[in-house]
């Protein structure tokens, strides 16, 4: 059985699938990892195109994301044309280690008893290690309950098919011990993360507000200086959840951390997270649509880099502790950019890394609005993909060209 070969982005058949909404990007889950959505709803008739090809499409996606680590949401009902199982051992076959080994968790939704034998018994034979990695959900609220997934990216299909769902016992998944909270040991209020840098400033008594910078980013930051930029990878990898929780939770309480008694690839994913946590982005989607389509980052005259300079200066006038933060940010990523020939981290890579932590919409995932209709549902993932696209022009700029813009 041969491998599928990813299809070409710039293929008539690429763009074809792509307007299908198959699989498409939705956001950061709370480490601050890609999410990929998967839906078998919108998988057309195989009697009017070749699944081959659906196959290799998928597979041209996911290579936008393998060197990362990612997370992959699969709806699997309702589905009006299911694939031939000889097809889903194909495409089983051809997710090799490549595309597995950085998938960090596979969730599975509304999945029936019969795929869940294939998919188990597909797993204890050619990858017992991966299977830990998959995870069953039977509701849309056990998803939620899980992983930080803005309602808007769910297609309608899959909302009206949980909703008539036959109810379920509370206990099925209310009673699972993470999800239970004693009254008695509810969380303080944060004094790190998810913080504006306004009350960060007060709770650091901080008189310098010309030059602040949270202790925090300078912490995590003059760290990374002194142990990460030779780290191949650096912010792409994803530490133990565990860890990550424990020193982010001991950074919440106001205690004291030692970063190096850590993974590096801790302080990497603290410092995505600080500005995904943040309750306003540092770049606004506002700023993004201003600025208009931008040049290459290599291309960029110097009268392009001054107007995105005034652009900015202008933008940020009235807001010096959130310049002073981009300020700080964007002179460490040109550091780690100068040791691309080590961390193999380009202003590219560093741009896919943290455009979706700095730019962002400010809508909690629990009240983003649920699609009406399944074409609703493809704009707004389509939306998404296009702001991504113009803040990454925008952050490899100010990564490149730091020293111009920032000085």
């Amino acid at each position: 059985m041969s491998r599928p070969v990813p299809l070409s982005p710039q293929s008539p058949e690429f763009k074809g699938i792509s307007a299908l909404n198959i699989i498409y990007e939705a956001g950061l889950d709370s480490e601050s990892r890609p999410i990929l959505v998967l839906s078998a709803c919108n998988l057309p008739n195989p009697d009017t195109i070749n699944y081959d090809l659906i196959l290799a499409f998928i597979l041209a996606r996911l290579d936008e994301f393998v060197e990362n680590d990612y997370v992959l949401v699969f709806f699997s009902s309702p589905a009006q044309f299911r694939p031939p199982w000889m097809w889903l051992l194909k495409a089983y076959r051809a997710l090799d280690r490549k595309y597995k080994k950085n998938l960090k968790a596979l969730y599975v939704l509304h999945l029936n008893r019969t795929y869940r034998i294939i998919f188990d018994l597909a797993n204890k034979i050619t990858s017992p290690k991966f299977a830990r990695k998959l995870h069953y959900l039977t509701t849309l609220q056990e998803l939620f309950a899980t992983v930080s997934l803005s309602s808007k990216f769910i297609p309608k299909q899959v909302i009206d098919f949980d909703r008539n769902l036959p109810p379920i016992q509370p206990t099925r998944w209310h009673s699972s011990p993470q999800l239970r909270t004693d009254p008695k040991k509810r969380p303080l209020p944060s004094l790190a993360f998810a913080v504006t840098l306004e009350n960060l400033a007060r709770l650091e008594d901080s008189e310098q507000q010309a030059a602040f910078v949270p202790k925090l980013v300078r912490q995590i930051i003059e760290h990374l200086k002194a142990h990460g930029l030779e780290k191949e990878g650096l912010f792409r990898k994803s530490p133990a959840s565990d860890e990550l929780n424990r020193v982010k939770e001991t950074f919440n309480r106001g205690e004291s951390v030692d970063l190096t008694q850590h993974d590096i690839n801790v302080s990497a994913s603290l410092l995505k997270v600080f500005f995904k946590e943040l309750p306003e982005p540092v770049i606004t989607q506002q700023l993004c649509a201003d600025l208009g389509k931008l040049p290459d980052s290599d291309g960029a005259t110097d009268d392009d880099v001054q107007r995105i300079k005034d652009i900015l200066r202008k933008t940020y006038d009235a807001k010096q502790l959130q310049y002073n933060l981009l300020q700080y940010l964007f002179t460490f990523l040109g550091m780690v950019v100068s040791h691309a020939d080590k961390n193999l981290m380009t202003a590219h890579n560093l741009a896919v890394v943290f455009t979706p932590n700095l730019i962002r919409d400010n809508q909690p995932a629990a009240t983003a609005t649920i699609p009406s209709t399944q074409q609703e549902a493809m704009a707004n993932a389509a939306l998404y993909m296009k702001q991504m696209n113009e803040g990454m022009a925008l952050v490899q700029l100010l990564i490149v060209h730091n020293e111009k813009i920032f000085q």
